[in-house]
């Protein structure tokens, strides 16, 4: 059974919206309605789950209804940050899922996911342990150290930037939130806690058009993401 956690707590501070970004409209929709959408039309995605702040699950809820989400089954308000309120997921999900079964975690903002690149994702991680969507670098990038100077440069081959869904096993999953937790870290990313316990993903190229609607200039940039998506059935 394959789980996707949608983490949608955010409050669009970056964006200048003044509420929480998922609810900006790119094509007539929420940007979460499009994300959703995705993942009830991905084939082996059987249920999802929602983390969100407590005043937006109402909202939410609506949209799930209204749009006729049936793979949603159930919503957590979020916590202290994004990690934490996946945590709180993977906690609720420890008694009603085996160890081998698969769950994803998707950021609610990265609504232009392709359905094959969902599918590719998901079968690397059943073979691999993990697995992450990312895009190869296009630019060259720097590593710096604390006073930003240059320490090193990375091979840009061998670069890749990270995006979602990223996807393991549900029992490295738990152990790698567990021990984040124990040890009172943070990370930036979900595969990032796997690699603290010794689970090196598999990375899965993805499109560049897989972004992460951020700031202000992204709804301009979605709006014309998304009118290609309609034409080609978001495959």
């Amino acid at each position: 059974m394959n789980w996707i956690i949608i983490v949608a707590g955010g409050n669009g501070e970056r964006i200048h919206l003044g509420y929480n970004k998922i609810f900006a409209r790119i094509y007539g929709k929420p940007i979460i309605f499009w994300t959703l959408q995705q993942f009830e039309k991905t084939a082996c995605i059987d249920h999802i789950a929602i983390s969100a702040q407590k005043k937006d699950i109402p909202k939410i809820r609506h949209i799930v209804e209204s749009g006729g989400f049936s793979k949603v089954v159930y919503l957590c308000p979020a916590t202290s940050s994004r990690q934490a309120s996946t945590f709180t997921i993977l906690n609720f999900l420890k008694n009603r899922i085996i160890a081998s079964d698969l769950v994803g975690i998707h950021n609610a903002v990265n609504p232009f996911v392709k359905r094959s690149e969902v599918e590719a994702v998901f079968k690397a991680a059943q073979k691999y342990q993990a697995a992450l969507l990312a895009q190869s670098a296009t630019d060259t990038i720097k590593i710096t150290n604390g006073d930003n100077l240059v320490s090193h440069t990375p091979l840009r081959q061998t670069a890749w930037y990270a995006q979602t869904p990223q996807v393991a096993k549900f029992d490295k999953l738990w152990q790698a939130f567990f021990q984040a937790h124990a040890d009172d870290f943070l990370g930036t990313d979900d595969t990032q806690l796997l690699e603290r316990i010794g689970i090196r993903a598999k990375i899965v190229p993805c499109s560049h058009q897989n972004v992460k609607i951020t700031f202000p200039e992204d709804l301009i940039l979605a709006e014309r993401i998304m009118k290609d998506f309609q034409n080609k059935d978001y495959v």
